[in-house]
């Protein structure tokens, strides 16, 4: 989907500063705030750390982008543009996207909601390992 029109689906303006988030983060390096922060000044090298930390808190609030917590780290964001699990390592701290259908994600999703006994705004999946590719 396209940038302008994710947010516009959200019901967010398409500002410069959300679209150079949004850019960023379509790569899925799973950036930190910091790294982020030093690739959008790149192409705006005006914007302080305070407008981005703005920007990317109405991005999550809206559900365009997840924030991936992974143990003894920083916090790390991506872009949510179709259901995914994140795959973290609990060695290196790399970050892998792992791809599931839909119907996969949305019947996990029906167990969580049955079992909670509520309706479950957003579904962040998170599985940690205890090493991966990058670090054997």
């Amino acid at each position: 989907m396209d940038h302008i029109d994710l947010l516009k689906n959200c019901g967010l303006k398409a500002t410069p500063q959300r679209f150079c988030i949004l850019k960023v983060l379509a790569h899925h390096e799973h950036p930190s705030i910091e790294k982020l922060y030093e690739d959008i000044k790149k192409d705006y090298p005006s914007i302080s750390l305070a407008t981005v930390y703005k920007n990317l808190n109405t991005l999550l609030d809206e559900g365009v982008v997840v924030e991936v917590n992974a143990p003894n780290q920083k916090s790390r964001f991506d872009i949510y543009e179709k259901p995914h699990i994140h795959v973290v390592c609990e060695k290196c701290g790399s970050i892998e996207d792992l791809g599931m259908d839909d119907d996969t994600l949305i019947k996990a999703k029906e167990e969580f909601e049955r079992k909670a006994r509520n309706i479950i705004k957003k579904f962040n999946v998170v599985a940690t390992v205890s090493d991966c590719e990058c670090c054997r």
